[in-house]
């Protein structure tokens, strides 16, 4: 029986720091990101360079040294990226063989990467400007004479690039003209439906897909939240979270649908986890503020509402946000301060007006309350107009 305790603890430790450190090297790939973003490319390639050994990060630096023309760094570190991810290892080899003037080892690892599943499709390849040094060579004329794609490749890529453009309807009519059994055709039958809006006709076609494919899992999330079937998307939020744990945007997705289900607590742990890497994100800070009111936290959405207003004064909600949590205070000052930086931007809110009067009255200012209190009882707010006929009428 002891043994078994000691199994089952040791088995939970495990799991913890196996979590612990999933947890560190997703958070030191956002910071990553954020240093990109902030074009401290010295601070993002000592990360990269740090946790080298791991797939994703050693892509970033493949693809920075690539994109900076350092090809011989960048091939060292596709020759050690192939034993973790060969396919694209394979790829970068091609552009880096390419970048250096190599044509023939370029279309041979080019060749190795078409051959294999999920490659790129002829569009996104020869975007690539790499392959600008080789493209009038013999050797890339002779290897593109061998056909690459299936039709039913074409036949998609000609598909998404329609679906991009907005012509749904059009990629629909393609993918009727092919009989592929690919879970691709009907991704892209669930994708196109979701476009239209026909979220009931896309959750069928997602129902006959067992792949676990990152952007499989992101589209069934997509669906479920814009259907507003948030009990499923917050189970499906879990799973994508997990299959695609290197994408930053899925932590906010999943709090807004954790904040659909009132889970404010677990919202603001992911919520959180993206601040930490990107703390000057607009978007994630008014979330965040956001759920700290929900979750009564007025202290910690003051803080956050406050940095929004100095990276942005005009976006009237902040200051209504601020100005709503000075008036919970009774800071009359502070609220009349905040609402009337934000009936500068949107003069004709009926709410506004009636706190602004609420303010007023407070600051024993009658006259001014009664003025604003016209000006929301005009807009159809009922409180306004009940104080208006109460205090101001003779």
């Amino acid at each position: 029986m002891l043994k078994r305790i000691l199994h089952i603890a040791l088995m939970l430790l495990v799991a913890v720091c196996c979590n612990a450190q999933i947890d560190d090297l997703q958070r030191d790939y956002f910071r990553a990101q954020n240093f990109v973003l902030h074009g401290e490319i010295d601070s993002a390639m000592a990360i990269w360079r740090n946790h080298e050994e791991v797939a994703e990060f050693a892509e970033c630096l493949a693809d920075h040294l690539i994109a900076a023309e350092n090809y011989p760094q960048a091939l060292e570190v596709c020759r050690r990226l192939e034993s973790t991810n060969p396919t694209e290892a394979q790829f970068r080899l091609a552009r880096i063989y390419a970048g250096m003037g190599f044509a023939e080892e370029s279309v041979e690892y080019l060749g190795r990467y078409l051959a294999g599943k999920g490659a790129r499709s002829y569009s996104q390849v020869i975007r690539c400007s790499e392959f600008e040094n080789i493209n009038r060579t013999q050797e890339w004329r002779d290897f593109w004479e061998t056909p690459r794609y299936s039709k039913s490749d074409e036949t998609f890529t000609d598909v998404e690039y329609n679906i991009s453009q907005g012509n749904y309807e059009y990629a629909l009519e393609l993918l009727d003209g092919t009989n592929s059994r690919s879970w691709k055709r009907n991704y892209l039958y669930a994708k196109s439906y979701y476009c239209m809006k026909n979220y009931a006709q896309a959750i069928k076609y997602l129902e006959n897909i067992n792949s676990k494919d990152p952007e499989v899992i992101s589209l069934r999330f997509n669906i479920e939240k814009a259907s507003g079937n948030y009990a499923s998307a917050y189970e499906t939020g879990k799973l994508l979270i997990a299959a695609d744990r290197y994408n930053a945007e899925n932590l906010l997705y999943f709090a807004e649908v954790c904040m659909s289900q009132k889970k404010f607590l677990e919202a603001r742990r992911y919520t959180g986890r993206y601040l930490q890497c990107f703390p000057d994100n607009e978007k994630a800070l008014y979330l965040d503020s956001r759920m700290a009111l929900s979750s009564e936290n007025k202290d910690d959405a003051l803080v956050e509402v406050s940095r929004l207003i100095a990276q942005n004064s005009s976006n009237a909600e902040y200051f209504k946000m601020r100005g709503e949590i000075y008036y919970g205070y009774e800071m009359w000052d502070l609220a009349s301060y905040d609402f009337s930086m934000a009936l500068d931007i949107t003069p004709d809110d009926a709410r506004l007006n009636y706190l602004m009067g609420m303010c007023r009255y407070n600051q024993a200012s009658y006259d001014k309350a009664c003025f604003y209190w016209r000006r929301a009882a005009t807009g159809k707010s009922r409180e306004a107009a009940e104080m208006f006929y109460m205090y101001c009428e003779e």
